[in-house]
């Protein structure tokens, strides 16, 4: 889904475009969601997509 060594945020923004904020998270979801890296704005964006609860842990990078 995401290769976690880069240092853009890689989650897209409402409208579709690629966020501009540098990456600062390196989040790993427990189960069901591939490890990616966000801003702090889009830290828990791909787990909120889903239909259950979703443990995480995220360091900062």
């Amino acid at each position: 889904m995401t290769d976690i060594n880069t240092d853009i945020c890689t989650i897209p923004t409402l409208s579709g475009d690629p966020c501009p904020s540098p990456a600062v998270w390196e989040v790993t979801p427990d189960r069901d969601v591939d490890p990616y890296v966000a801003c702090g704005q889009h830290v828990t964006a791909p787990i909120m997509r889903t239909e259950l609860l979703v443990p995480f842990s995220a360091r900062p990078i």
